[in-house]
């Protein structure tokens, strides 16, 4: 029994190091972008950015008059302005903190090592 988990160790361990690179890379990766793409998604529908570009010289509320189809269309392109800025704001952090996400093991993995060279 010893004997067996002995002689299986080495080939358990390489098993344990490839399943964590590929939870950590492939399933982490598909589960961040998943939220992170409903997440600029639930943005966007907050702020309005495409409805706003689809009515962009419809009279804003409804008002039919003269002011409401001049200011309609300036509030619109403010707000799909700010919007725009906003979801690629989100899309720039995003990106970083999935860079940071990617390089975490071979940093840990780095120092980790130096660390240990250092000690003998």
């Amino acid at each position: 029994m010893i004997a067996d988990y002995i002689a299986n160790l080495p080939a358990n361990i390489i098993k344990g190091i490839i399943n964590f690179f590929y939870i950590w890379y492939v399933k982490g990766s598909e589960s961040f972008w998943d939220k992170e793409i409903y997440f600029i998604k639930k943005v966007e529908s907050d702020i309005g950015v495409l409805i706003n570009l689809r009515l962009l010289f419809q009279p804003i509320f409804g008002d039919d008059s003269y002011m409401g189809r001049v200011i309609g269309p300036i509030f619109r392109m403010g707000r799909v302005f700010i919007g725009f800025i906003i979801v690629l704001v989100s899309i720039i952090i995003a990106i970083i903190i999935y860079l940071i996400w990617i390089i975490t093991p071979p940093v840990t993995f780095l120092m980790v090592a130096s660390n240990l060279l250092y000690l003998f």
